[in-house]
């Protein structure tokens, strides 16, 4: 097998590598949205079985996209795919961080007395699965209006973060008796807003790498 062959061989690896941590990522961020609007004791158990795998899958492509920048020295796209592919990768492990620990809230939640959760609670937990989704498939497909959607999403989000704050803070008032289960209530909103930070940021990589431009602090200038 020709040097090039086998360049070509190791890209496609590791972008089905990263797919499939894409895909995990999903799993996570969607069972976190799950459990925090109706939370359930096993599903920290769950989340970290998640979790661990990201952990894993992180640590083996990390490894593999050093591996190929030192043996073949690639340049222009290629190595803009490999940068990219190794930041994508720390954010979806991220994610898997933040999922897990928005299952852990919940389940502290339901062995404690419940609360009700914000009236835009599940508008966030969905727009954030959303957003992932999103930045995941425009890196995958070069669909960069996927990613422009992305960047649409945030502050809808930031919106949405706030008022379930406004929310909470008045329950804690009202029930200081609950305010354990509040706080981590109050948590879990704060993970999903973050979800929705870290899925901007793998729309920026996807426009990086299929179109050579750095959006940060300028996505305005995405014209799709």
């Amino acid at each position: 097998m020709n040097v090039t062959r086998h360049f070509d061989l190791e890209i496609s690896e590791l972008k089905r590598s990263i797919v499939a941590m894409g895909d995990l990522a999903q799993q996570s961020v969607a069972l976190a949205v799950e459990s925090i609007n109706a939370p359930r004791v096993a599903v920290r158990e769950e989340a970290k079985v998640i979790e661990q795998s990201l952990d894993d899958m992180h640590s083996q492509i990390e490894e593999r996209g050093h591996q190929v920048i030192a043996l073949h020295s690639p340049v222009a796209g290629d190595l803009r795919f490999l940068i990219s592919a190794l930041r994508i990768i720390s954010d979806l492990e991220q994610i898997g961080d933040l999922g897990e620990s928005i299952c852990k809230r919940a389940a502290y939640i339901a062995r404690h007395q419940s609360v009700p959760n914000p009236a835009d609670l599940a508008q966030l937990g969905a727009l954030a699965k959303n957003m992932v989704q999103q930045a995941i498939e425009s890196f995958v497909t070069h669909d960069l209006t996927r990613a422009r959607a992305v960047f649409d999403e945030e502050p809808i989000t930031d919106r949405l973060t706030k008022q379930c704050y406004k929310a909470i803070q008045i329950g804690m008032a009202e029930t200081p008796s609950r305010i354990q289960e509040y706080t981590h209530l109050l948590r879990g909103v704060g993970h999903l807003e973050h979800i929705g930070d870290i899925a901007v940021s793998v729309a920026e990589e996807a426009v990086y790498v299929h179109d050579g431009r750095l959006l940060r602090h300028h996505r305005e200038d995405l014209k799709v």
